[in-house]
């Protein structure tokens, strides 16, 4: 956890990583946390009662957003 700006895809012309509604598997990369010019990916774990899988049900940040130390990226879900 670090503060920086996110990114839910590689580059301004690349799709997003995932969307909401997609299902997701442990080690899926869901966006980029930019922390003094060095990328750092961002993916989904089963930490805590996380499932392995997992539905996204929305982003809580917009792509390009500056995030505080902390703070909540996406809401998941069991799959359906």
């Amino acid at each position: 956890p670090q503060a920086g700006r996110f990114y839910r895809r590689s580059s301004p012309d690349s799709p997003m990583f995932a969307e909401a509604g997609d299902t997701v598997q442990v080690g899926r990369t869901l966006g980029l946390l930019e922390v003094m010019k060095t990328f750092n990916p961002v993916k989904y774990t089963a930490a805590g009662s996380l499932p392995e899988s997992a539905q996204i049900v929305r982003y809580l940040v917009d792509d390009a957003s500056d995030v505080e130390e902390g703070q909540a990226l996406l809401e998941v879900a069991p799959p359906a």
